[in-house]
């Protein structure tokens, strides 16, 4: 059977294991390149030749496979390595290590999941789970979640639904399964499965922590307070009152204790203090950000900011401003003590925008609340006083408030003015904003510069078919 809890914490250290990942990989890149620097190309070509044919002879050579990967890493051939790594795949469906290396590198150095998604896909195909639960189960549920955030939703509940039928008895299978129909726009179905992952395992506060905000998005109020108090009381007798009550929560309190923050108890106390702002309890909402100030201190200013736009809401416009004015010394303050360069100069021109930059992933609340701040910052300045960056950041800030024209305006500007952005990626990235708000023409010229700039990418070249077919329908 599948190790407990396992899977509901994979998506969580999912991002923090790819970093490190990534971080190991390129430390053994630059080993390598240094070693290979000594050699002579020539040299090279034929060691790779020589891997190749050994391959060729015997699929499983592990050693060539990994020298083979070694050279074409040391070259930065990110292409040429993950058609070399789905090809060993194919022959050895089973090397998981690989596969996640695979999958990292897809994401990250190529931008390209659907090749990612199609390999993954050969791989569980052609492996049988009963020979490893573990590593086939969480690829699995790794690969649903990547879906979902491609728009494959029902393939991706379907991965989760096989689970929860294989692994019936598993808590978080159950909560994988509620998390993926919350973020499916599903928060209805969503309760049911995640009273099932508590009733399996009462010990877990994301469990509840995920309840309170399908409550939330369902505007039950109550419900959602008492969940996120109920996950604030199962975080403190993990971590404060008791005693971790497996290893995942153990390994959380030795990062605790060695950072002196708690960012899942800011959560928390952020989530709370957003049923409070809904509710219109303000003063009580301003508590909790409090709270999750002390929890995690170095995101004092941010929480300044939140702070203020809660004052701004509750009419009290003086202290709204000045606690802002207040932020931005303390970022400015915080910014100067950094080591200065050209590149980081442009970025950091005005470092106040940055407080207000927010994941789109994150509250639909605060991603608005964001935008329009980023929006009213940057509307105050100069405009020739403004930098690439600086017109990448308020595009992207007025596609997320439905704004495509000034959004391509100022992005296109961008892409003009600074030529490290006119790339494959911010294409795509622009691209896949402006489909999100509905101007499909503006998102067809730039998917199909993605696809011009990089044609061997999957997910390009099919992002630009569907947006030619979608134009055409539209006509």
């Amino acid at each position: 059977m599948i190790q407990p809890r396992v899977l509901q914490y994979c998506k969580q250290l999912l991002p923090l294991y790819l970093i490190v990942l990534l971080w190991a990989s390129c430390l053994g890149a630059q080993s390598t390149a240094k070693k290979q620097a000594a050699k002579k190309p020539a040299d090279n070509e034929t060691r790779m030749s020589q891997y190749r044919f050994r391959l060729e002879n015997n699929p499983h050579d592990e050693e060539a496979h990994k020298g083979l990967i070694e050279l074409l890493r040391a070259k930065n051939a990110f292409r040429a390595e993950l058609e070399e790594d789905g090809t060993w795949l194919k022959n050895n469906p089973t090397d998981w290590v690989t596969e996640i290396e695979m999958s990292a590198l897809a994401e990250t150095a190529t931008d390209d999941p659907e090749y990612r998604f199609a390999i993954v896909r050969y791989i569980l195909s052609h492996t049988k789970r009963d020979d490893d639960e573990h590593s086939y189960d969480f690829a699995e549920s790794r690969l649903a979640f990547a879906l979902l955030k491609r728009q494959h939703v029902q393939e991706a509940l379907n991965l989760l639904r096989k689970q929860a039928s294989e692994v019936p008895n598993d808590a978080g299978v159950w909560e994988n399964l509620a998390d993926a129909l919350a973020r499916s726009n599903r928060a209805e179905e969503s309760l049911a499965a995640y009273k099932k992952s508590i009733a399996l395992d009462t010990t877990q506060y994301g469990t509840h922590e995920g309840l309170a905000k399908a409550y939330l998005v369902l505007k039950q109020y109550t419900d959602a307070e008492t969940e996120y108090k109920a996950a604030i009381s199962l975080y403190n007798a993990q971590f404060h009152t008791g005693e971790p009550t497996d290893s995942f929560h153990l390994m959380m309190k030795k990062i605790q204790e060695a950072t002196h923050e708690e960012r899942s108890l800011s959560t928390l106390y952020c989530g709370l203090a957003g049923v409070y702002e809904d509710e219109k309890n303000y003063s009580a909402a301003i508590v909790e950000l409090d709270n999750a100030e002390r929890a995690t201190p170095s995101d004092k200013i941010s929480y300044e900011y939140k702070t203020a736009n809660i004052y701004e809401e509750s009419g009290q416009l003086d202290k709204a401003n000045n606690l802002r004015a207040q932020a931005g010394k303390e970022v400015r303050s915080e910014m100067n003590k950094g080591p200065k360069n050209a590149e980081m100069d442009e970025y950091l021109a005005y470092p106040e925008a940055l407080m207000f930059t927010a994941d789109d992933d994150g509250d639909p609340d605060d991603v608005l609340y964001s935008a329009r701040q980023t929006i009213a910052f940057y509307t105050s300045l100069p405009p020739a006083s403004l930098k690439a960056m600086d017109m990448l950041t308020l595009g992207m800030a007025y596609c997320r408030v439905g704004n495509a024209n000034q959004c391509r305006s100022n992005v296109e500007s961008a892409l003009r003015v600074g030529a490290k952005f006119d790339r494959a990626q911010a294409h795509h990235n622009l691209a896949g904003s402006l489909s999100a708000i509905h101007d499909l023409q503006g998102a067809l010229r730039h998917f199909q510069r993605a696809y011009e700039l990089d044609p061997m990418n999957v997910t390009y070249r099919m992002d630009f078919e569907a947006a030619k077919e979608q134009s055409a329908r539209t006509q």
